[in-house]
């Protein structure tokens, strides 16, 4: 299966351990539960952070993903449920249900920093994950340029570039040159750039925005994927199908509060577009509040909203001729709320631990959480 939930529990994880520009290794055990137990995920991470002098920084991060569960989608009653229950059947076969599934993705990336004389930074990186069927490298480069000599306001250039392959089961998807059950690689490329702009208003405030614009060519489908064409005819179950490409665009904008030395607050705003017909907005805001020397603790909350895709349904008795078409529910109109604990103790001058817990719901479809706890040791 393709892992692509675990980019927010990796995420998660690296904005945890990655606050501070200092030489420290890390650790950090995720794990994540749906509706549960119909997904369950559990992921440790380990990262290293070098400094080299005051001009120089390098990080490195690896882990494993391991995954179980079962995805909703349409199948042949008669054959079972599996992602190779298509063909031709009859109206009273087709069954919508949970297919079960288990991978593991193993991943690293490694980036580098150089700073300049006057103090603008060249970020470099590179990474790789691997699963089952799935295969991803990715590059990238971020450049920040500080626009005064006081470094009150400054601008950042980044953009990445990402090769991935996906394996997929050609009998019943009508993308491959055969009906057998042999299975068949496709590419998916992704070019992504991002312009952003920052602005210390005062001592206790920060301004930030951007804006950012992506391409993905290749196979844009889920390989696991059901659809039923002409249901109330002669049914047929096949996979899912959607454009060969994707050009998506947006823009951010955060501002960030401080209340006193202990507390503080970052409110954020996204809106997102693509040509699928699918838009989206998201609004966040998170607190920060310092106990003393020891205790940190955050929370957060997180509003997403997107509209549908112009080639989705849900309803079995809709595709007939279409050419692309989708079930999958992360195309539909929909919305979403996430609550965030987060808390951070230092135990010693060199060592750090850190946990966090997030409620994911998603009110037509399914609720989750997923959590993390890890230390980190500086050097």
């Amino acid at each position: 299966m393709q892992l692509k939930k675990l980019s927010i529990l990796t995420a998660l994880a690296l904005s945890i351990s990655a606050i501070h520009a200092e030489d420290y290794v890390s650790v950090q055990f995720l794990g994540y539960d749906e509706d549960s137990g119909r997904s369950t995920v559990f992921s440790p991470i380990f990262g290293i952070n070098k400094d080299i002098g005051a001009d120089y920084s390098f990080n490195l991060s690896f882990g494993v993903d391991s995954i179980s569960g079962a995805s909703p989608t349409f199948y042949d009653s008669v054959s079972g449920a599996s992602a190779g229950s298509r063909g031709v059947t009859t109206s009273n076969s087709v069954a919508y249900g949970d297919i079960d599934y288990d991978d593991v993705r193993k991943f690293v990336s490694l980036s580098g920093t150089k700073r300049f004389a006057s103090r603008d930074e060249l970020l470099v990186g590179i990474s790789s994950s691997d699963e089952s069927d799935y295969r991803s490298l990715e590059i990238s480069s971020e450049y920040l340029h500080y626009l005064d000599s006081s470094k009150n306001r400054s601008i950042t250039i980044g953009g990445a570039y990402q090769k991935n392959s996906v394996l997929i089961p050609c009998h019943g998807n009508p993308q491959c040159d055969s009906e057998s059950g042999a299975s068949k690689s496709f590419d998916i490329d992704v070019i992504s750039g991002e312009i952003g702009f920052t602005q210390i208003i005062d001592k206790t405030s920060l301004f930030k925005t951007s804006v950012f614009y992506s391409l993905e060519d290749g196979y844009l489908g889920n390989p696991y994927m059901n659809i039923v064409r002409n249901f109330s005819t002669s049914p047929l179950i096949e996979a899912e199908r959607k454009p060969d490409t994707r050009v998506s665009y947006g823009a951010t904008l955060q501002y960030t509060k401080a209340f006193s030395d202990r507390l503080s607050a970052i409110g954020d705003y996204r809106y997102y577009s693509d040509d699928w017909e699918i838009s989206s907005h998201t609004l966040a805001l998170e607190l920060n509040y310092d106990l003393d020397d020891k205790w940190s603790f955050g929370s957060g909350i997180r509003y997403y909203t997107q509209s549908e895709a112009e080639f989705y349904s849900e309803n079995m008795d809709y595709f007939t001729s279409e050419k692309y078409a989708s079930s999958d529910r992360r195309m539909s109109d929909l919305s979403s709320i996430n609550y965030k604990l987060s808390t951070d103790y230092k135990l010693s001058k060199k060592i750090s631990i850190n946990s966090a817990v997030v409620y994911y719901d998603q009110p037509d479809w399914f609720n989750s959480i997923y959590y993390t706890i890890g230390a980190k040791y500086f050097y």
